[in-house]
């Protein structure tokens, strides 16, 4: 098997495929491409108050290091506040979500196995900057959908601030 390229290999800061996914910036380091599908490692940079849907994965694990600012979990009925530097495992199966606390926050995010990041590519779009996303109403039955067709149990809205 061939190496791939360098620059798939080593990337820095500010380089990646950027894409807004609800009110989050993903910006995939190392995308399910280049790993055979075996896993995909995306920086996530999010605004205060940004959580996702409380959802369970059927299909892959979920896994994620605070690298900047103050992040709730939510990990079945438990909750707990994490800073920079906490690591936190979501493994399939495992009802979650997570809301930022601080005024913006950045997470490495790892997806085992990194097919889970195709449900990314379907329910967001292209980030024009590796900026925030400018607001905007998001189209929940889209995002449903596409729960749905990756595996993806939806449970409850986000949780409120």
């Amino acid at each position: 098997m061939s190496r791939p390229p360098l620059d798939t290999l080593l990337l820095p800061p500010g380089h990646g495929e950027g894409l807004w996914h609800l009110d989050a910036l993903w910006t995939f380091k190392i995308p399910a491409a280049v790993t055979g599908g075996a896993f995909s490692l995306a920086e996530q940079l999010l605004p205060k108050g940004a959580a996702p849907p409380v959802h369970r994965h059927t299909r892959e694990d979920e896994a994620w290091i605070v690298l900047d600012g103050e992040v709730t979990f939510f990990l079945d009925d438990e909750q707990r506040t994490a800073g920079p530097g906490t690591y936190v495992f979501g493994p399939r199966g495992l009802a979650h979500t997570h809301r930022v606390e601080s005024d913006t926050a950045r997470l490495a995010t790892l997806l085992i196995p990194g097919t889970c990041e195709a449900f990314f590519h379907t329910t967001g779009r292209p980030a024009v900057s590796l900026t925030l996303p400018p607001p905007e109403q998001h189209d929940l039955d889209r995002l449903l959908e596409g729960m749905r067709e990756h595996g993806i149990e939806f449970l409850a809205p986000p949780p409120a601030p």
